[in-house]
């Protein structure tokens, strides 16, 4: 997953609401995430990238969650040059959801 890398990558850095049930707050460094989020003509979410690397998550207060049971609300992630404007999308609809890749 993470060979679409090799050929490098752009840092950025995003806020993501936290859903009661979701993996947002959850995530933490080094898992691979789908962004989506819901698009505001079709009322249907959408994906905007896909096997993103999670480089690092933070709380509400800014500071890097270490712990299991800290609640990220922010998330540095590594995507390509093709992704950037996608992901920047994502972040102005709102309601960025992340769907956790487990293989």
């Amino acid at each position: 997953m993470l060979d679409k890398y090799l050929a490098g990558y752009e840092v950025t850095s995003f806020d993501a609401q936290n859903f009661a049930d979701g993996v947002n707050g959850s995530l933490r460094k080094g898992d691979i995430v789908d962004v989506y989020a819901l698009d505001p003509a079709t009322e249907l979410l959408t994906l905007h990238a896909e096997n993103v690397y999670v480089a690092d998550v933070y709380d509400n207060s800014g500071k890097k969650v270490t712990e299991k049971d800290g609640i990220a609300t922010s998330f540095t992630v590594w995507v390509t040059s093709e992704e950037v404007e996608n992901l920047n999308l994502a972040v102005v609809y709102g309601g960025v959801q992340m769907y956790l890749k487990t293989e």
